[in-house]
């Protein structure tokens, strides 16, 4: 059976910061009928535009119920944050809706670990081997990677080679404690040794420290085993 995809559409900023204003109201219908009206200016297309639709909507309306607080945390935090601050929500929100997008960046980013210059059809050949070789794998492939060029998270060239110009980092306590625990979710680790959770590959586009004691007056569950193993979980 074919591994769902879903992110079939390119997404804009100015769309993800919509839906997360709207994300409070208790009226789905309602809060779906502005969404379509907000993207007609930038989405002409019915199809296409439904199809935004539905990515905005299972990004920051759909929310499961153990995601909610994390959710909720998120727009608490958002109209008081900077521009590269509230990436950060977006990007983590994303990941939590779409494994496909994590797969797609997780791929990305151990490509630039390695390398300076990612060609686009080196990224397309791992997404492929991870989700088959599908025209519907192409087209999602190419929406994640369209969005978060869109987003100032890489950049392009003529001849489709990617580059990383820039790490976003991360210094807002909050911000930090927030990421840590969607690193933990989407990687689906009960514990992780604490330095692995700013190494993880599908945050490549930001760094930040992160020491044992801002864990301390957290929700989470801190392991240490022996003198130098220092394990973090939820």
């Amino acid at each position: 059976m074919a591994k769902p995809v879903g992110f079939d559409q390119k997404i804009k900023l100015r769309h993800l910061d919509y839906i997360a204003r709207e994300a409070s109201s208790l009226d789905r219908k309602n809060v779906h009928e502005k969404l379509d009206e907000f993207l007609n200016a930038d989405i002409r297309g019915a199809k296409s535009r439904k199809n935004a639709v539905t990515v905005l909507m299972k990004i920051w309306y759909l929310t499961p119920g153990e995601l909610k607080s994390l959710r909720q945390r998120a727009l608490e935090l958002l109209p008081s944050l900077s521009f590269h601050d509230r990436l950060v929500f977006h990007w983590g929100m994303t990941l939590l809706a779409y494994p496909f997008f994590k797969d797609v960046v997780n791929e990305l980013g151990t490509l630039f670990r390695l390398q300076n210059e990612v060609p686009s059809r080196q990224i397309g050949r791992k997404v492929k081997s991870l989700y088959g070789d599908r025209r519907r794998v192409e087209v999602a492939t190419t929406a994640v990677l369209m969005s978060i060029k869109s987003w100032g998270l890489i950049e392009r060239s003529k001849s489709n080679i990617y580059t990383l110009p820039k790490k976003y980092e991360i210094t807002n306590a909050a911000l930090k404690l927030w990421l840590a625990e969607v690193v933990l979710r989407v990687s689906d680790c009960q514990y992780m040794p604490l330095e692995m959770i700013p190494a993880a590959q599908f945050v490549f586009p930001f760094q930040f420290k992160i020491n044992i004691r801002e864990f301390e007056h957290s929700n989470f569950i801190i392991n240490r085993q022996g003198l130098d193993m220092q394990l973090v979980g939820l």
